[in-house]
């Protein structure tokens, strides 16, 4: 299948390589009204990623003095700020080279502000460098968001107020654990402002991003001011002139799940937040795992049964719910062709030829469906619990709520790893409700019962035992009926 291309013209520039997209002006003046309200005597700005000086114009008016880095050029005169044409990561690294100790480079500024660069790790920059970057940035080198970020960090001096519009992967993704740490190590955070998927549409982005606020040092912790997102940037307009935030406690947006990495939750009731306490985590019972990655699909997999390729496939079920369907079938020798292919791999071979579940991996629906005994799974994740408690547990993974423990806590990007799956918690259901949801899940693949009528009996079951408000089934209903807009 041939791949669409990745490049998109702007002013001549390509934008996916660059990663510049244009902040819009109702977030650029929110961002300054609450930077210099959180410090109003501040002197020196910094915008390392300047653009065409979209954040600076409220810095301006107020009197301070600013320093704007872009690797591109993108005015022949800059109205606010002093600019250097520079690559910020070569900056950075200029600093920690002058520095005494490597990672001592704080500066003088009080206020460093910006919109990041996002760019994926397919991004040239960083594949042509990466064993430089990875010895420079102790968060790793995953993404070109999360070492600005990090630099940032570097530089504040105590008190230096940072203000950045942001992708918010780094609040969930396994990958950004680092990075999360040291934002709860080194920084108050102040906000946390979820930002609609439209917001940068208009400029050939779907980017989900974030308001993030914070302050180096952690003698500056209050409470944290958060919004769960809005459904559209007009709702986010009216949120920010009106600020109607939420305020917490910091502790209250950590998940509490000792196998993640202080995962950062942004509004999930609390309710939602007590089943990681109150019940065992999936992997705690059951083997959750990864099985074939085969390095060449197209060399190793048919999409319809072959000689030679008979081996059922799951590779990912997506929103297919119950009844799974091979996605592909598996050259029969794979077991033979991994002992001579570096890149064909074969995990946890003791449960390739036992019944499971299949879960999805991409796309936003989260879904499981039955794995029969031949069939095997890819890299989505797969779980092998005993015979008795396959189907009830498939009628669980299902659920309205199990999708948003894993879309609206676990992992808001895209990719759905063994590793989250293991995370879920699993509630305790009694022997009489274990029947009913196996019932259901068997009505579901014998085609007796509609995808949608089953999770609306798994979700009745779910929700009359209790343990939620009707507020709260409300909020977990309606976010996942529009995960689209929700995640």
């Amino acid at each position: 299948m041939a791949r669409k291309s990745k490049v998109i013209w702007k002013d001549g520039v390509d934008k996916r390589e660059v990663g510049y997209y244009s902040t819009p002006s109702f977030i650029s003046e929110y961002l300054t009204r609450e930077m210099l309200a959180i410090n109003p005597a501040g002197r020196l700005v910094l915008d390392p990623s300047v653009g065409k000086e979209e954040l600076l114009s409220g810095f301006h008016q107020a009197g301070k003095e600013i320093l704007g880095i872009d690797i591109n050029r993108y005015k022949d005169n800059y109205d606010y700020c002093d600019f250097l044409q520079k690559n910020f990561i070569e900056y950075y690294s200029d600093l920690q080279t002058q520095a005494i100790f490597k990672g001592m480079v704080e500066t003088e500024y009080d206020y460093i502000i910006a919109n990041p660069p996002y760019n994926c790790h397919e991004l040239s920059y960083i594949r042509e460098n990466k064993k430089w970057l990875m010895s420079l940035f102790d968060v790793g080198a995953h993404n070109m968001y999360s070492m600005f970020l990090s630099a940032m960090i570097d530089m504040a001096k105590d008190g230096c107020v940072i203000g950045v519009i942001i992708s918010d992967s780094f609040l969930t993704a396994s990958m950004h654990g680092r990075l999360r740490n040291k934002i709860l190590q080194e920084c108050s955070i102040h906000q946390i402002i979820l930002c609609p998927a439209d917001l940068f549409r208009s400029q050939s982005a779907d980017v989900r991003t974030c308001i993030l606020l914070l302050q180096k040092g952690k003698s500056y912790q209050k409470e944290v001011m958060i919004c769960n997102r809005p459904a559209n940037t007009h709702m986010l307009e009216d949120i920010l002139i009106n600020r109607t935030l939420v305020a917490t406690e910091l502790d209250r947006i950590i998940l509490p799940c000792v196998k993640l990495n202080n995962q950062i939750i942004v509004g999930v009731p609390k309710d939602v937040v007590d089943l990681f306490n109150n019940y065992p985590a999936m992997g705690d019972l059951y083997k959750c795992i990864t099985s074939i990655s085969t390095g060449n699909d197209s060399k190793y997999l048919s999409r319809v049964p072959l000689k030679g390729f008979s081996i059922p496939f799951y590779k990912n079920p997506a929103s297919r719910k119950f009844k799974g369907y091979p996605d592909a079938y598996l050259i029969d020798s794979y077991m033979e062709e991994s002992l001579c292919k570096k890149d064909f791999m074969v995990r946890n071979k003791s449960y390739l030829d036992k019944e499971g579940i299949a879960c999805s991996s991409m796309g936003l629906p989260f879904s499981a469906v039955y794995l029969p005994p031949e069939g095997v799974t890819g890299v989505n994740p797969s779980i092998f619990p005993p015979k008795d408690d396959i189907y009830w547990l498939i009628a669980y993974l299902n659920s309205s709520l199990v999708t948003y423990i894993v879309r609206a806590v676990l992992i808001r990007s895209n990719m759905v790893t063994s590793g989250y799956v293991s995370c879920i918690p699993v509630m305790e259901f009694d022997e009489d409700e274990k029947r009913i949801l196996s019932s259901i899940t068997m009505d579901a693949i014998n085609g007796d019962l509609e995808q949608d009528d089953a999770i609306k009996l798994i979700d009745n079951l779910i929700f009359e035992k209790e343990i939620f408000g009707s507020e709260i089934v409300r909020e977990i209903l309606r976010y996942t009926k529009h995960l689209s807009q929700s995640v």
